[in-house]
């Protein structure tokens, strides 16, 4: 049974396969039919498909090319954005590293400025006019602006004009105007300026740092590019004397014709300098000062021939010798901060107390200091080191040294021996200029009589000051206190220089000829010692151009002597106005005045000195003390 079941189910299944083969079959004929009926229909369809087939495909390509190149872009732009990033990320640094830059060199002006700008001097709008008109002047070397001198020429000191500061609007204008794009090369050259600004020749020494009442002259005249340059000095003067009377010269070549001439006047030229500069290099600068003096000597007659004769011409007359000639060796430490400004000085030259001290008081057209009067010429020949020394831009220390013939500018020197002289000033808060806020000096000067060799005569000189001083930063107030000690360092001879009795010179005898004895006995003996108390000072009224000035000195000139009747003291005081650049004025009292009442000079003691003329006046010498001087001065200088 299950056989006939198989066997059904087999032949069920062979029926409808055969069936559906014969369906097939059917379909595709008709299929077949029906396509070749309907053949160009289908090619023209396929031939459309076809083209839009390749349309979409070119519009396929199209788009992914689109994509592709906006892909390609954006990676273009973006690699450019991050260049650029880099690039503006560099420049960042660039500009940071050059305001950097540009701040150091701002401070190291402004520093500049503190260290060469101690007060501002009128010439420097009339130099910059100048410029700006004539264009800038071929640069003078650097040493020509220092002269060893500080009192008879005009600084050339180069002085910086004031600067913006670092934050002002200004200062920014002018560096963007004026800073080259290549910062490192600019930096190169702007170090280099303030190297020649700075350089240590150019600051604080001379007349710059003089009291600003001083008449400040202006720049000598220039030739050859700025090697030659030309100065002068002129003092000149008006005196009355209220009494007349003996007694030393408190000015140059001023002498009066002694006691019993009360009233005498006279129109004076006490000094004219013609300065004469020559720098061939930076490193040496010659100088070359001429000056008059009064030539008083004897005025007898010269015979020219058997039958005639001529009167003397030595009669007073206003002629020229030389002050100064030296040469100035202005870089001997310039590789040294601290010594850079110092230099080496050969010839006839001032010594190292008169010309500061002269700068220290100003008013020496007016009268001679201390030691100047006394004793000591202003001017040796000789060899000197001098000049400050620097630490962080300030003056603690300067200095002057040097060796010296005994004799004086205008001396013959005899002797082997020469002196030797030192001041050493300090001041112990640190200056700007020369003679700026508190100072300690000291000087000392050690030599011998000047006397031949086969003369046998060995007599040293001493010379010492001692000075405390104080100058406002203005240097419109100062005031200084001196102490003098010597040893053998004033005669009869520097008592009464300014006005002596005939009888001085071999050519008495006068009323005076026992006091002019006693003078030579008690001054030129070998051991004297002489003591002074100084002091001077100026203050300037207000802002005007008006100043009041003074000087005192009591001085002793043998204190070995118990009572002695040559002791006195100087006193000038008076006014004084500054016109302009090149002028200045003064009215002013000088007074030489023996502070011993008049009394008789006991023979005992001057049996001790000389006992030959203690032995002609046993009762001794009468009326000992020289009267006195008072007189009034119009003075006046021309410095260019």
């Amino acid at each position: 049974m299950h056989r006939q079941k198989d066997k059904t189910g087999l032949r069920v299944g062979l029926i409808l396969l055969a069936a559906c083969l014969a369906g097939v079959i059917t379909v595709q004929g008709t299929e077949k039919s029906a396509q070749s009926r309907d053949l160009p229909g289908v090619a023209a369809k396929k031939g459309k498909l076809q083209k839009q087939q390749k349309s979409k495909d070119r519009e396929s390509k199209a788009a992914n090319t689109k994509k592709k190149l906006a892909h390609t872009r954006g990676q273009s732009r973006t690699q450019a954005s991050a260049e650029s990033a880099k690039e503006i990320a560099q420049l960042k640094q660039q500009l940071a590293l050059q305001q950097k830059q540009i701040a150091q060199l701002l401070h190291a002006v402004n520093k500049l400025q503190a260290e060469v700008a101690a007060k501002p001097k009128p010439e420097i709008a009339a130099s910059a006019a100048a410029e700006v008109n004539n264009g800038p002047r071929p640069a003078a070397p650097a040493s020509a602006a220092q002269p060893s001198g500080n009192n008879e020429i005009a600084s050339l000191t180069p002085i910086l004009p004031p600067q913006p500061k670092a934050g002002s609007a200004d200062a920014n204008q002018v560096l963007a105007a004026n800073t080259p794009v290549n910062l490192p090369q600019a930096k190169q050259s702007v170090a280099a300026g303030l190297r020649s600004a700075g350089s240590p020749h150019s600051a604080v020494t001379g007349s710059e740092s003089s009291p600003a009442h001083r008449a400040r002259s202006a720049p000598p005249l220039e030739l050859a590019h700025g090697k030659v340059k030309i100065g002068a000095t002129f003092f000149g003067l008006y005196r009355y004397y209220f009494k007349t009377g003996f007694g030393p010269q408190i000015l140059t070549l001023l002498n009066t014709p002694g006691p019993g001439n009360n009233g005498f006047n006279s129109f004076d030229v006490d000094r004219t300098y013609i300065n004469f500069l020559y720098t061939p290099t930076d490193a040496i600068t010659f100088r070359v000062t001429p000056n008059i003096y009064r030539q008083y000597g004897g005025a007898s007659a010269v015979k020219l021939s058997n039958t005639s004769a001529t009167g003397s011409t030595v009669n007073g007359n206003l002629v020229l010798r030389l002050k100064y000639a030296y040469m100035d060796f202005n870089k001997p430490f310039a590789h040294s901060k601290a010594f850079g400004k110092d230099k080496v000085t050969f010839g006839q030259t001032q010594q190292p107390l008169t010309d500061w001290e002269e700068g220290l008081y100003g008013y020496r057209f007016v009268n001679l200091t201390p030691w100047n009067y006394l004793s000591l010429s202003s001017t040796y020949p000789g060899l000197k080191l001098h000049g400050p020394i620097m630490i962080h831009g300030k003056q603690y220390l300067d200095y002057d040294v040097g060796v010296f013939n005994n004799q004086s500018f205008h001396a013959y020197e005899t002797g082997e021996k020469k002196q030797a002289m030192m001041r050493l000033s300090y001041y112990p808060f640190g200056a700007v200029s020369k003679y700026q806020g508190f100072g300690l000096t000291g000087f000392v000067d050690y030599g011998y009589k000047d006397a031949a060799p086969d003369l046998n005569i060995n007599v040293p000189i001493t010379r010492v000051a001692a000075l405390a001083h104080y100058t406002t930063k203005s240097n419109d107030y100062g005031i200084a206190f001196e102490y003098d000690y010597g040893r053998n360092a004033f005669s009869s001879g520097h008592q009464f220089s300014g006005s002596a009795p005939a009888d001085e010179y071999g050519l008495g005898p006068t009323p005076f000829a026992n006091m002019d004895a006693l003078a030579k006995a008690l001054l030129n003996v070998n051991g004297a010692k002489q003591q002074g108390f100084d002091f001077f000072g100026h203050a300037r009224i207000a802002k005007s151009p008006f100043y009041l000035f003074g000087m005192f000195e009591q001085f002793n000139p043998n204190t070995n002597v118990s009572n002695n009747p040559f002791d006195f003291r100087t006193v000038v005081g008076g006014i004084s106005y500054k016109y302009g650049k090149y002028w200045q004025f003064a009215l002013d009292s000088q007074n030489i005045l023996y502070y011993h009442s008049q009394f008789t000079f006991p023979a005992a003691e001057l049996a001790s000195y000389n006992p030959g003329l203690a032995a002609s006046n046993p009762n001794g010498i009468p009326n000992a003390v020289p009267s006195d001087t008072n007189a009034i001065f119009f003075n006046v200088l021309f410095n260019y």
